[in-house]
């Protein structure tokens, strides 16, 4: 009897470790959610959000005002490049204050303010 217990949560433990292994946290793009903003001036929803947004919609050779209609002004840093815009993704802090990681949408615009290519980039620190 105890070995048929045993069994039966042994299976229990199993489809629950499944269920949640397989289930993925993607949700649709929307730019509510999308700007929504959490503690320290992270975005809890971009992560999830990020592989609708780069799969089904069209960012490549979107004009800039198109751009910024669909996903709000972006978090720019003095150090960017020229003509690139930076959406910040995620950002993990360590014990301290500088991010031990960061994970940021880069957009890259042609002369013409048209978008001519974008990357997700992870920096581990």
């Amino acid at each position: 009897f105890k070995r048929m217990k045993s069994i039966k949560l042994t299976f229990i433990l199993l489809n629950l470790c499944f269920l949640l292994f397989s289930c993925k946290n993607d949700i649709k793009f929307e730019k509510t959610g999308w700007n929504q903003k959490g503690d320290l001036n992270s975005y809890p929803n971009r992560e999830s959000m990020l592989k609708d947004l780069t799969k089904n919609h069209k960012l490549k050779g979107i004009a800039y005002p198109k751009l910024i209609d669909l996903l709000g002004l972006p978090e720019n840093y003095s150090d960017e490049e020229f003509n690139t815009m930076t959406y910040n993704i995620v950002t993990e802090y360590g014990n301290d204050i500088d991010p031990v990681y960061i994970k940021n949408l880069e957009i890259k615009l042609a002369k013409d303010s048209i978008v001519e290519n974008y990357k997700v980039v992870e920096i581990k620190h």
